[in-house]
């Protein structure tokens, strides 16, 4: 992938023959705004698989039985902006690609790939984050206590 999208985006030959399609939406890439949006996607992708990495750290803390740490509301913090980050940053453009060059559809689903999904899970992280926060302050007050 990093080969082919740098090599795609400077030669629209070898993009002729591949149909590229992204959350449901096909892609021709021809034009400048194309390949913006073409960018911008692949941009939301790299955050992604950083939020998910995040998470992996968090379910490694979670297994060693540290839980309610500075560094698990952070992390968990951090994921759910990589997760509404990621809802934005490939939520937009494929709007704009469709007000550009398609009609405007309005879609109500439930797959995983939809805006409100994604953006309700990187809310959930960020809530369990100030859940987690509230829960530390608690525990430490208890422990304050004789």
């Amino acid at each position: 992938m990093l080969v082919f999208i740098p090599l795609a985006l400077t030669n629209e030959e070898i993009l002729k023959d591949i149909p590229i399609k992204i959350n449901g939406e096909s892609l021709l890439i021809g034009d400048l705004i194309t390949k913006i949006i073409m960018i911008f996607l692949i941009f939301s992708f790299v955050i992604f698989s950083f939020g998910i990495y995040k998470l992996r750290k968090v379910m490694s803390l979670f297994q060693k039985r540290i839980i309610f740490e500075k560094e698990n509301i952070r992390l968990l913090n951090e994921i759910g902006l990589c997760f509404l980050a990621t809802s934005i940053l490939s939520g937009i453009p494929i709007l704009i690609y469709q007000i550009i060059y398609k009609k405007i559809s309005l879609e109500f689903g439930g797959s995983f790939n939809s805006f409100l999904f994604s953006s309700s899970l990187g809310l959930f992280f960020m809530v369990l984050s100030e859940v987690f926060k509230i829960a530390k302050k608690s525990k430490e007050e208890n422990g304050l206590t004789i």
